[in-house]
């Protein structure tokens, strides 16, 4: 059975004219009301007017078919997307529940952040840390024995990663309001490439099914574990590197 899920988008932009008023435009033109003007001071385009707007939260494929009018929006009306733009995707399933039994471990180390990263050319953007380059930093002095005890080491580390920084943002999954907030996307021009936009949110949708308990298609994050956290030495122990 599809598990049903719902979605919002937050949209780092350059604009000619004030955020307020491309939210009323776009209500106006093309009927997608609610949106909302935030600041973000992060964001430096040449444009007059920077910041954030905050999309309502949408079921899955309405929010699909509003992503691409207002991408086709932007690219009619001058708006502007660069290198300090981020196209933040919040996820969650429709049914409360499931959100809360995710499994944060598994839905960090199934997701190939670096992939998306690179694609968006934001592996050095501040205000998207890696999960994995740091992970392999902190595990430089370990020596496991064994997998189980990789995976263990993680889920506690994790913890302390935990924060709104990073390409997965964790820490609204036990609010009153739980999702799950992708960051890695953006980037120059990230309103012209609506299709890699397209296969990332696909992809991010994905992952979240694979962090469910008993789910499938989990290889990747095995792979990745095993090719990042261990090699077998003549001591058959296993040592990062």
């Amino acid at each position: 059975m599809k598990l049903q899920k719902q979605i919002g988008f937050e949209f780092e932009i350059g604009s000619p004219i004030g955020l307020r008023r491309v939210c009323t435009k776009i209500k106006e033109e093309l009927g997608i009301g609610g949106l909302k003007s935030v600041q973000d001071f992060t964001v430096e385009t040449q444009l007059k007017c920077n910041g954030e707007i905050v999309t309502p939260v949408w079921p899955f494929r309405k929010g699909i078919v509003n992503l691409r009018r207002i991408f086709r929006w932007f690219e009619k009306n001058g708006i502007l997307t660069d290198e300090t733009c981020g196209l933040h995707v919040n996820l969650s399933y429709r049914k409360k529940e499931l959100n809360y039994m995710i499994d944060p471990m598994r839905l960090v180390l199934c997701f190939n952040e670096e992939k998306w990263l690179k694609v968006c050319k934001r592996r050095d953007n501040e205000y998207t840390h890696c999960y994995i380059d740091e992970l392999i930093l902190d595990s430089r002095r370990k020596t496991f024995d064994n997998e189980e005890k990789i995976y263990k080491w993680i889920d506690n580390q994790l913890e302390t990663l935990s924060d709104k920084y990073r390409t997965v943002n964790i820490e609204n999954l036990e609010t009153g309001n739980p999702y799950v907030e992708y960051r890695c996307l953006g980037g120059l021009g990230y309103h012209l490439r609506f299709n890699i936009m397209l296969k990332a949110i696909i992809d991010m949708s994905n992952n979240m099914d694979r962090a469910l308990p008993n789910a499938r298609g989990t290889a990747f994050m095995t792979k990745k574990v095993r090719e990042c956290f261990f090699r077998k030495d003549d001591y058959r122990k296993f040592v990062p590197h």
